[in-house]
């Protein structure tokens, strides 16, 4: 295999990884931009609402989707779009986080893709204050580009993988990854499935660790929230905080600036001003955004299956979602058939009751398809889909090929 990948970006329209409004997608064969593909996505009910912040850093507004297909008049297209390439992506277990998310918001299967992350190689590869997109653009001399315009992004992170290939002297995205020993993941396998049948109904605590050994710093006023959740949140992520820079600190959060305007040769404040010059004399000290921040703190897909992995316990699937199978879809709407086998025999959540999976308290403004099922959110809702299927096949309930949802 050569240079052939595609690079993928998605905005949202705000902290819901379900909230997708724009995708990007930039086809490369040996080492060349082929093909583009971009739209805009009206997000799905409860998970509509454009928040301040991410109108603010991407400018996108719930005008411009209005009339914009939603994600199952577009995926079709993606998908065919997407192949069987490898997926590219700067800080790619966002941007898989939102395609398997959208995905499961409709109902729609998870897809399966290996992934290659350019800011996990440009980590590897590089010493730099930030590894965001800009930062890792201008040291790889990739022109200059709209930052969070999800098709200039996507264009710029596929240069940054070309370039980064160059500079290792590579000519395929194997041999890169193998030479930066950062392997590319999945989105999802026969492993994953055989992880996801190992889970029972009894409760899953998922903890993320997205901060484990680092010790961080704060600076600035932060938008989302008050400092002291902030540090709470570092801990809880298995990190310390620090008050101010020092030769330990490992990451420094600056509420100064968000994505787009943290940027190379912005003015700096004094205390961002010293955390550059440790850089530059050596330190491993890392400069994000509160935005960043924010990402970062949830539980990345290998961390997922790993706490999956760690449960060893047979699956358990609740005794009325084969009851309320019957006998199949019997030539009918396989969908409505589909949904109402996997409706909670109690109706929708209303909220606050407990995840079948994981024990999880429901939000009230869940998406329906998981207030409907009562599990939490997209894992959850993935793992009963798989678990029912194969109770159905034990059962001998003969199950469509369902690969899209409406």
């Amino acid at each position: 295999m050569g240079l052939d990948f595609v690079a993928l970006d998605f905005e949202t329209a705000n902290g819901s990884r379900s909230s997708a409004c724009a995708v990007g997608a930039v086809r490369v064969r040996d080492g060349r931009i082929t093909d583009e593909f971009f739209s805009l996505i009206r997000p799905p009910v409860d998970h509509d609402e454009f928040a301040p912040g991410n109108v603010r850093v991407h400018g996108i507004t719930s005008e411009d989707v209005a009339r914009s297909p939603q994600w199952p008049e577009i995926y079709p297209a993606l998908r065919e779009f997407l192949g069987d390439d490898v997926i590219v992506g700067h800080n790619a277990a966002f941007d898989t986080a939102v395609l398997l998310n959208t995905c499961g918001a409709f109902d729609i299967d998870w897809p399966t893709f290996d992934v290659v992350c350019t800011l996990r190689l440009s980590r590897a590869a590089l010493h730099l204050p930030s590894y965001s997109l800009p930062w890792v653009a201008a040291h790889l001399n990739v022109p200059s580009f709209d930052h969070h315009d999800p098709l200039a992004d996507a264009r710029a992170c596929a240069l940054v993988l070309l370039a980064l290939a160059a500079t290792a002297a590579v000519d395929s995205v194997d041999d890169l990854t193998r030479a930066l020993a950062v392997p590319p993941t999945a989105t999802w396998s026969e492993r994953d499935d055989d992880l996801f049948a190992a889970l029972t109904a009894e409760g899953d605590p998922i903890v993320g660790t997205g901060f484990a050994g680092e010790v961080v710093c704060f600076t600035g006023a932060l938008k989302h929230m008050v400092r002291s959740r902030a540090r709470e949140l570092v801990v809880e992520q298995g990190g310390t905080w620090q008050e101010g820079v020092t030769r330990t600190t490992t990451i420094l959060v600056t509420g100064d600036f968000d994505d787009r305007t943290f940027r190379p040769g912005t003015a700096f404040t004094s205390k961002l001003a010293k955390a550059f010059r440790q850089v530059e004399g050596g330190q491993p000290l890392e400069i994000i955004t509160e935005d960043a921040f924010v990402t970062r703190m949830s539980m990345s897909e290998e961390e997922l299956r790993a706490k999956i992995a760690a449960s060893g316990a047979r699956t358990k699937v609740a005794d009325w979602v084969v009851s309320q199978a019957g006998s199949g879809p019997d030539g009918g709407d396989c969908w409505t058939w589909y949904r109402a086998a996997l409706a909670h025999p109690s109706g929708p959540a209303k909220g606050d009751e407990p995840c079948l999976w994981c024990g999880t308290a429901i939000r009230p403004k869940a998406h329906w398809i998981h207030r409907e099922r009562h599990v939490c959110g997209v894992h959850c809702n993935e793992r009963l889909k798989r678990g029912a299927r194969r109770a159905w096949d034990r059962s001998g309930i003969p199950v469509p090929l369902l690969s899209s949802g409406t």
